[in-house]
């Protein structure tokens, strides 16, 4: 590519986002099936935002009704975020059929060719987006963010995992690098990093000065957890990011797949008790189908984050560099093609 900010301003994708999970733990729900031959289970892998057994409370109903809808046994396992290279390798092997992951995982099973995005969370108050978060106690004197950006206030900040989409990727661009500051970690006296949850509680407990989390998870602190959660204010809102999605297997035969996808559009639609199951996932009221290409925005900002770690390498020569460069623009070109892919099921 001749010019990077010309095409960055052409809109292209990366591939490298190095976001995976790692398998944690694991909860059968195997159902008897018709037929002579027992069929394998399908596993269905899950992120832990607020940690393995709230996971498992929360998904194992709906597991356990998918797989009786579908008449195929299955199986609901947690997985954390680790090695950048564990879902995918899991994905090929087949020990992942579906997974819930966010956005940047997603990019990166797509990128590899052995995941799809085939649905998309609708929460009960019909959105299908929600948006990262910086918070503060609301009596430690800062009111907005740019009170939290100015040098020497030796600040303790609580950034996202490094992997976590809304908690670290989509705070460092659009608060921290759209305001021209392209190393967050020169401003505070310290940087801690934790799940959205363990966030929250450090800047309701005033250990750190501001905090990442999303509004989603703050909505379910605030209600878990009332009294540290009245000790909050946000200072800063993220544009709407699309909800984490859901992600087949390419190798699941296409028929399944098929019955898959019906399956979990029409869930809660039938019976009071399946939309009880649903709000007890993540507040939800449906599923709704989706593609590839709802990953553009992770993409982008992965994009422009590789951009930036190469073009603020000290250590790297011009010529480095501009191999570098090119490599982030032919993975990135490689991976556009994918997101335009149609689905495997209209």
């Amino acid at each position: 590519m001749a010019d990077i900010h010309a095409g960055l301003c052409r809109r292209q994708w990366l591939a490298a986002v190095g976001l995976a999970l790692a398998q944690q733990q694991g909860l059968a729900l195997a159902l008897p099936t018709a037929g002579t031959e027992r069929k394998a289970p399908l596993v269905f892998a899950v992120i832990t935002p607020r940690g393995s057994e709230t996971a498992l409370a929360a998904w194992g109903p709906f597991v356990h009704r998918l797989a009786q809808e579908l008449g195929h046994p299955m199986a609901v396992r947690t997985w954390t975020l680790s090695d950048p290279r564990a879902l995918a390798q899991a994905f090929q092997s087949g020990e992942i059929d579906l997974a819930w992951v966010g956005n940047s995982a997603a990019l990166a099973l797509v990128e590899e060719g052995v995941g799809e995005v085939f649905a998309q969370m609708v929460t009960e108050s019909g959105s299908t987006g929600y948006q990262s978060i910086i918070v503060a106690h609301k009596d430690s004197g800062l009111n907005a963010l740019d009170d939290a950006l100015r040098p020497g206030k030796k600040l303790v900040f609580a950034d996202g995992e490094t992997k976590s989409f809304s908690g670290h990727l989509v705070p460092m661009y659009y608060a921290f690098v759209k305001r021209g500051i392209n190393d967050p970690a020169a401003l505070y006296a310290q940087v801690r990093r934790g799940s959205h949850r363990e966030n929250l509680i450090m800047a309701a407990e005033r250990r750190v000065d501001i905090a990442t989390a999303n509004d989603e998870e703050l909505a379910m602190f605030r209600a878990r957890n009332p009294e540290l959660a009245s000790q909050l204010k946000i200072l800063w809102t993220s544009p709407v990011i699309p909800q984490s999605p859901l992600v087949w297997s390419t190798a699941l035969p296409l028929d399944l797949r098929k019955r898959i996808q019906q399956a979990i559009i029409s869930f809660g639609k039938k019976n009071a008790a399946d939309l009880e199951i649903l709000r007890r996932v993540n507040n939800l009221s449906a599923f709704r189908k989706s593609r590839n290409s709802q990953l553009i925005t992770a993409g982008d900002i992965d994009m422009f984050v590789a951009w930036q770690q190469v073009n603020n390498s000290a250590g790297l020569s011009d010529a480095d560099k501009a191999a570098r460069i090119r490599s982030i623009s032919e993975r990135a070109s490689r991976l556009e093609l994918r997101l335009k892919l149609p689905p495997s099921v209209q």
